[in-house]
């Protein structure tokens, strides 16, 4: 037996893979914010990526874990955000 319960550590990993996967995507939100463009990103790739995270946190919901409603809410607000000046950019 270790220090954690076995569903601590399951939801440890969780949480770290989650934050990873969300921050992955602030590099793309500054560049958008600075440079104004979003010319280069593909608007199919945002509306795949939107519904699966968008599935993503629903199944969180239903399951009550906290790793994935936390990583996929904010996932969703970071790629809704770039989705939205890729529309008003384009």
């Amino acid at each position: 037996m270790g220090i954690m319960p076995e569903s601590n550590w399951i939801e440890a990993v969780g949480l770290v893979a989650g934050t990873l996967t969300t921050i992955s995507f602030l590099p793309q939100a500054v560049k958008v914010w600075r440079s104004r463009s979003t010319h280069d990103i593909s608007l199919l790739m945002f509306g795949l990526m939107l519904t699966g995270t968008t599935l993503w946190l629903a199944y969180g919901l239903l399951l009550g874990r906290p790793a994935l409603i936390f990583a996929n809410s904010t996932s969703l607000s970071l790629i809704g955000w770039i989705g939205w000046f890729k529309l008003r950019y384009g």
